[in-house]
């Protein structure tokens, strides 16, 4: 299967289900037999480095932006879905670091 045969909802869907087994796999297999200090240590200094968030949501916009809007020459199918999955990767991404973080409390 190639590139250019998905359709933004077949991307979509595979983030999704990829966001929710990543979830499912820290929630109940990898964190559980993680120490409180090796827990505590997955995501430090989040909050002290504001730039690299938003470097990414500039990022994110960006890729938003290329797979819905740009109608450039360089506009395939192929590059704007693979600009959509990265963007929605992204955004599934950070949904999933404030997930675990305050379900765990770290």
């Amino acid at each position: 299967m190639k590139l250019e045969n998905l359709s933004f909802r077949q991307v979509a869907f595979g983030i999704f289900l990829l966001a929710i087994l990543n979830w499912a796999f820290l929630q109940f297999v990898a964190l559980p037999n993680m120490s409180e200090q090796d827990r505590k240590g997955i995501y430090t200094g989040w909050i002290s480095s504001p730039y690299s968030y938003a470097i990414s949501i500039a990022i994110i916009l960006a890729f938003g932006w290329f797979a819905f809007s740009y109608r450039g020459r360089h506009a395939t199918h192929g590059k704007r879905i693979a600009a959509f999955g990265m963007a929605l990767a992204g955004l599934w991404g950070m949904l999933l670091i404030v997930l675990i973080r305050v379900t765990w409390h770290l």
